[in-house]
């Protein structure tokens, strides 16, 4: 008798999850929602490195807020 198939609920290894960013200045990855410094200044959200200071994403506020409703809708 064969035993049956296991699934495995675990997440992806980092590296594989299509939301993880990457600080092209000193490799550091995380998810989007990971541990980045996120700053608002002049009418953008930015994702800091935690390690090098490096500004990793830049956005409009009004399109980050869009970005963080609910179920991802645009209030």
């Amino acid at each position: 008798m064969t035993t049956p198939p296991t699934h495995d609920d675990s997440p992806p290894p980092l590296e594989t999850q299509k939301t993880v960013l990457f600080c092209p200045d000193c490799g550091h990855r995380s998810p989007i929602t990971g541990d980045w410094d996120v700053t608002t200044t002049g009418g953008e959200r930015l994702l800091v490195c935690t390690d090098c200071g490096s500004v990793i994403d830049r956005r409009s506020v009004r399109r980050s807020d869009s970005i963080e409703t609910p179920e991802g809708l645009p209030t």
